[in-house]
């Protein structure tokens, strides 16, 4: 029980000690349509794309690239799109998903044909057209 209070006022200090943090982010503004990547380099894959003039908060650089955080999007931008001037409002491109299903995916049933359907078999004896009551003869 006393363990259970310590934990959760150390996490609720730590919580309180983390929001000035991201509160002193440097902020920055494209100067061009940028791509978002997901690593240092052009190597990366493309993660979006950052219009110009949209502002992006700095959380690090490592030599000519920029960690950035901007609207819906967060990667590695080069670090020459990178200004400090104020621009047109932030606007984003994303890159539209793939849908890549499972290999043992099947798709609903509405979607399939009907299956043909062999042909019941019939009793013996049942072709015969004999009153009821009267058995068919052999």
């Amino acid at each position: 029980m006393i363990f259970r209070r310590l934990a959760t006022t150390a996490a609720m200090l730590a919580g309180l000690m983390a929001l000035p943090v991201t509160a002193m982010a440097a902020e920055a503004y494209t100067t061009g349509n940028v791509n978002v990547r997901s690593g240092p380099g052009t190597d990366y894959a493309k993660l979006g794309m950052l219009y110009e003039g949209t502002r992006v908060d700095l959380r690090g650089c490592e030599g000519n690239w920029c960690n950035v955080y901007g609207p819906r999007l967060r990667g590695w931008v080069s670090a020459n799109y990178l200004d400090d001037y104020v621009g047109r409002p932030p606007a984003v491109v994303v890159a539209p998903t793939i849908i890549v299903r499972p290999p043992h995916y099947r798709p609903p049933h509405w979607n399939r044909p009907p299956k043909p359907r062999p042909p019941r078999p019939r009793p013996p004896g049942a072709n015969c057209k004999i009153a009821p009551g009267f058995p068919c003869p052999r």
